[in-house]
């Protein structure tokens, strides 16, 4: 089964929510999915983790990558809802210790929004003034907020 990402937002923080399988074959594509479906300018993530069935040591390479990106003043990010499997991984390999580890979404967005003002959640206009700009200028794509989902 490939890896899915869907997107949402709850009370400000950006949920991106993970299924199926992550592995040496299909993580680049995961690390790419979210760099491309997180803002510019976004200041909070919580990976809900609730529907994974399997991750590499290539699938904890993406969750160190992304925990750098959100590392510094005015960001938080979370994991939660990790199958057991995982989660025993992650604590044994020492990752609990660099990204927090909640139970369920309630949880990660609770403790995130209370580290960080999400406010009403919308990435800086500046931000998103640039984004167009850039869309506009390479003919590329942007991700809207909102559910939206991407298969890997």
């Amino acid at each position: 089964m490939d890896a899915q990402v869907n997107w949402s937002r709850d009370a400000g923080v950006l949920v991106a929510s993970l299924s199926g399988r992550v592995d040496s074959g299909n993580s680049a594509a995961l690390h790419e999915a979210l760099k491309e479906g997180i803002p510019e300018g976004e200041r909070t993530l919580a990976l809900d983790c609730g529907q994974l069935t399997y991750m590499s040591s290539a699938g904890l390479r993406v969750l160190l990558d992304m925990s750098q990106r959100f590392r510094g003043p005015r960001k938080a990010m979370g994991l939660c809802g990790l199958p057991e499997s995982i989660d025993s991984v992650v604590r044994l390999s020492g990752f609990d210790k660099i990204i927090p580890v909640h139970e369920t979404i309630a949880d990660a967005v609770a403790a995130i929004s209370g580290k960080v003002d999400v406010g009403d959640g919308a990435p800086r206009r500046e931000a998103v003034e640039k984004a167009d700009e850039e869309e506009e200028s390479t003919g590329g794509f942007r991700f809207r907020l909102g559910k939206r989902s991407t298969t890997i």
